[in-house]
């Protein structure tokens, strides 16, 4: 009958009752989860503390306070955690000089480049300034931001411009320099102790993936510019030398029926 359909039928608004809040909450939560986006899957996550908060208070009989008081906790530490997200991600107060080493390193966040920077320094070289000796230990690493380098190895000397990393391959595997360089004058650059770096990185795995692929991307580009081929350890890699005096093989005698033919005496 139509009163028997009307007892039974569920109106739109009874969906949104102190009972069914939890639901909703709930809900909100497992969208968040299955979001990869940190912004949004906090976002949702921190609505969802607040309908439980609500759920907490108007659905028992007298408020639930303790899981008002730890859904509160929840909410608001997904609010500080939204707002480092952010300041790792948004671009503010950097200057100039800052902003063009921000995007010679590509690989950083915005919050990351900020600690990188903050742990080394940046200067200008008002005269011809040796960073690194072949073959003798470094305790720094250094990128150009502007300027010319000259390199010296092995008795070949050669000038390059800047924007790379110099003295890394000292600074990832501890190895001595692979080669003696030599900042130009006016040569703007930016340098950390390595001992210090190392301790940064330690405690930020993010920012030491992101400066090792940043190391990488620009390791590559001086192999690409020098035209060689160069293992991580800056040996060149070519084809090994012919001995002086070494006599040329002989080619085998040829064979006819099997046998070898030689010449009679």
């Amino acid at each position: 009958s139509a009163n028997g359909s009307g007892a039974t039928r569920v109106s739109f608004s009874d969906l949104f009752t102190s009972q069914n809040i939890v639901h909703v909450a709930a809900l909100l939560f497992l969208l968040g989860f299955l979001s990869r986006d940190q912004f949004i899957l906090r976002g949702l996550v921190l609505l969802g503390d607040l309908l439980y908060m609500l759920y907490f208070y108007f659905a028992p009989e007298s408020p639930l306070w303790g899981g008002i008081f730890w859904s509160a906790m929840f909410a608001l530490a997904n609010v500080a955690m939204i707002w480092l997200i952010f300041l790792d991600e948004v671009q503010f107060s950097l200057k100039a000089d800052e902003r063009k080493l921000f995007d010679l390193l590509g690989e950083l966040t915005p919050g990351q480049f900020r600690r990188l920077l903050k742990a080394g320094r940046q200067e200008v070289a008002t005269a011809p300034l040796v960073i690194t000796r072949q073959n003798e230990p470094s305790n720094a690493l250094y990128f150009v931001i502007d300027g010319k380098i000259t390199i010296e190895k092995g008795g070949h000397r050669a000038v390059s411009e800047g924007q790379t990393f110099l003295g890394e391959i000292a600074f990832l595997l501890g190895q001595p320099a692979t080669a003696t360089v030599t900042l130009e004058p006016g040569c703007h650059y930016c340098v950390w102790d390595s001992q210090a770096l190392h301790a940064v990185l330690k405690g930020n795995p993010a920012l030491k993936t992101a400066l090792s692929a940043a190391m990488n991307r620009k390791l590559a580009e001086k192999v690409a510019q020098a035209g060689v081929l160069t293992d991580i350890t800056g040996h060149d890699l070519k084809a090994p030398a012919k001995e002086k005096g070494a006599s040329p093989r002989k080619p085998k005698p040829a064979k006819r029926g099997g046998r070898s033919i030689r010449k009679k005496i």
